[in-house]
């Protein structure tokens, strides 16, 4: 087991703390709204994303609805 603290995480991130790329911190910020509630805006966290983490982005919204890939046709 985990135990992540999205606010304490996107708070380095928006701070400098955390080096990373422009893609990662959409990843980040996308992982911590669906994990932790944090609130992000859709618009900007998704464009520029590439095919590979849209579609993972995908599977882990049908996961948070409940939904499983392989009973959604996914």
């Amino acid at each position: 087991m985990a135990d992540i603290d999205w606010d304490a995480a996107i708070a380095a991130l928006h701070a400098g703390e955390i080096p990373c790329s422009g893609g990662e911190r959409r990843v980040l910020e996308l992982s911590s709204s669906l994990a932790g509630g944090t609130l992000i805006d859709l618009r900007d966290a998704v464009t520029g994303l590439d095919d590979a983490n849209i579609a993972l982005l995908v599977t882990a919204i049908l996961h948070a609805a409940g939904k499983r890939p392989e009973s959604s046709g996914y």
